[in-house]
């Protein structure tokens, strides 16, 4: 009897210590910005890294660890409206059950964009996920905003996204 109440207890508590971070974590996003609301817009959309790039690159994070980015050519990125893009990552979450690269125009967009489907994890203060580099990209989360990290050869690249919700 006592080992059956020992046990019970060591398990309750290691369920605790377990939960308490993501818990925190959880905790923490919430109070700055509800990260699933909405999607995130790449900072010099419309603009010269558009130009730059031939696109301009949205980005979603979906409650199940999924992210998708999505990438619209340029210059008809800059006709589309933020209803538009939080459609398209509607369509994309239906089509895409494991991770892929799909292009269309999901029924929103006048030109084929390409978008990036990952499972993304949590590791201390920040989202991790395979983004076609050869180390995991990393997202830093700020009020209203999200960094991206890409590793680079010497430096890392950090772009910023803003939070974009369609009211």
């Amino acid at each position: 009897m006592k080992k059956a109440v020992f046990k019970s207890i060591l398990l309750f508590s290691l369920t605790t210590i377990a939960a308490i971070p993501c818990t925190v974590l959880s905790e923490q996003q919430t109070n700055k910005m509800d990260i699933f609301d909405g999607h995130f817009s790449r900072e010099g959309n419309n603009a010269t890294p558009s130009r730059t790039n031939k696109n301009n690159i949205y980005i979603k994070l979906y409650k199940d660890q999924w992210i998708a980015t999505l990438h619209i050519p340029f210059p008809s990125a800059t006709t589309v409206e933020p209803a538009a893009i939080d459609k398209v990552f509607e369509q994309v979450k239906k089509q895409a059950t494991t991770r892929a690269y799909i292009r269309g125009t999901f029924g929103q967009l006048t030109e084929p964009a390409t978008v990036q489907v990952e499972k993304y994890g949590y590791i201390e203060d920040k989202i991790i996920f395979e983004c076609g580099s050869l180390a995991p990209c990393s997202i830093k989360l700020g009020d209203n905003y999200l960094e991206l990290i890409k590793p680079g050869v010497i430096n890392e690249h950090i772009i910023k996204f803003n939070h974009v919700i369609d009211e």
